[in-house]
């Protein structure tokens, strides 16, 4: 729910928050220490990519996009008619 990923007019935008909490405890005294800030990534897409088929997927902390790409077309083979 941090994290936001947009693909408009050729850019694809990858926002949110970022919060980490780490705990130590030794020789009985107890420390805590938390990290928090914003990020925004921006990066320009080919143009033969298919905005509407991009997918995300978060785990264990890996942000993983997908970006699927256009088929190129084939060259197409003409015939030349003689007389």
């Amino acid at each position: 729910k941090d994290i936001s990923v947009t693909a408009d007019n050729g850019v694809l935008t990858l926002s949110g928050q970022r919060r980490s909490e780490q705990r130590e405890h030794q020789n009985g005294f107890a420390r805590l220490e938390r990290v928090e800030g914003s990020f925004l990534r921006r990066f320009t897409l080919p143009d033969n990519v298919k905005t509407d088929d991009i997918h995300a997927r978060h785990s264990n902390g890996v942000l993983e996009v997908t970006i699927p790409k256009v088929q190129a077309p084939e060259p197409r083979r003409v015939n030349v008619e003689t007389h």
